[in-house]
Formats: structure tokens, C-alpha cells, sequence
């Protein structure tokens, strides 16, 4: 249970650092953006102490809610940020890193039958932007970017911004040294 916790501080932190208004710890477990990823944990924390069957339902219920299919499994860090979680699919095997914003309709998992279980690493503070899809047994570096509808089927260097279809690198993060050096 603690680090239950202390994922989902890190969750109210990410989605407070990206509001204007200050609320209280409660009301954040209410926000549009906070409630997806809530029900992401309480689906992972039920999977892991065996109940599975309610892991299940609560991971249902998220989808139903929020049209996020973010698998029981999947492993994420602290500070997740979904600022419309609509069409987010993350498969089971994928493992993302802290502060990670997931745009709408982002995809994340295997490249079909042959492939499955080859899902993406992605490292901390990667932006993925709206309709991307990373595919495959891939890893996308700390603090890169992935643009809106690109496909990305290589590995991201860190502080890399790519987009495209396939994906291509286009430039280098312009706050490189700055991130670095914090």
C-alpha cells in the first residue's frame, strides 16, 4: 500500500504542476485527468494481491468511463498525466517511467501476434503527443518527444523529438542543457 501512495502523490503532483487553481488533495481524486489514472492503480494494486477478477472490473470500468484501456500489468511509474484520456491504450507489458503525459489516443503495445509481449520502455518525462503510436520491443529515451499521429517503430534517443510516419528524429530538445544540469 505505500507505494500505492506514493505513486499516486506523484500522479496529484503531475496534474496540479499542469493547473492554474489550487485545490486540496481530495478534490484532485475527483479531476477528469487524475480519475483515469486512479483507477489505473486500483486495477494494479487488485492484480497483484490476487484479485484479479475486480482488477478486471475496475480496468472495465475505465474504459467504459473514460474509453482508456491502460492494461493491469503495465508498469508505470509515479506522476502520470492524461490530459484527455480518450482511445490511451497501453499494453500489458509496456513499463513507463515517471511524469509521463499520454495525449489523447495515444497507443502503446506490441506490433500483433507475433510480436506480443514486445512492448515499448518508455523512460521518465516523455511527452508523447496526440495519435502517436510506439510499437514493439522499443525504448524511448528520458525527456524526448514523440509528435502528434507519428509511428514509431525504432528506439528514441533521450532529449530526441521525432514525428513523422515512420517516425524520424527532427530535432534535439532546445532545453537539452538546461534538463541536464537540473
Amino acid at each position: 500500500m505505500p507505494i500505492f501512495i506514493k505513486l499516486l502523490s506523484a500522479d496529484i503532483l503531475m496534474v496540479r504542476s499542469n493547473k492554474k487553481k489550487s485545490l486540496s488533495d481530495v478534490f484532485y481524486l475527483l479531476h477528469p485527468r487524475l480519475l483515469p489514472v486512479l483507477l489505473v492503480r486500483i486495477s494494479n494494486v487488485l492484480t497483484k494481491v490476487n484479485l484479479g477478477i475486480l482488477g478486471k472490473i475496475v480496468a472495465l470500468l475505465n474504459q467504459i468511463l473514460f474509453g482508456c484501456d491502460i492494461a493491469r500489468n503495465a508498469k508505470i511509474d509515479g506522476g502520470l498525466y492524461l490530459p484527455h484520456p480518450n482511445g490511451v491504450v497501453v499494453g500489458e507489458n509496456t513499463i513507463i517511467g515517471k511524469n509521463c503525459i499520454l495525449h489523447q489516443g495515444v497507443t502503446l503495445g506490441d506490433r500483433g501476434e507475433c510480436h506480443q509481449g514486445n512492448d515499448p520502455r518508455v523512460a521518465d518525462y516523455v511527452e508523447i503527443g496526440t495519435g502517436a503510436k510506439i510499437l514493439g520491443d522499443i525504448s524511448i529515451g528520458r525527456y524526448a518527444r514523440v509528435g502528434a499521429n507519428s509511428v514509431v517503430l525504432k528506439d528514441v534517443e533521450a532529449f530526441m523529438v521525432v514525428a513523422g510516419l515512420p517516425a524520424k528524429v527532427i530535432s534535439v530538445r532546445s532545453d537539452k542543457d538546461y534538463l541536464e544540469s537540473s
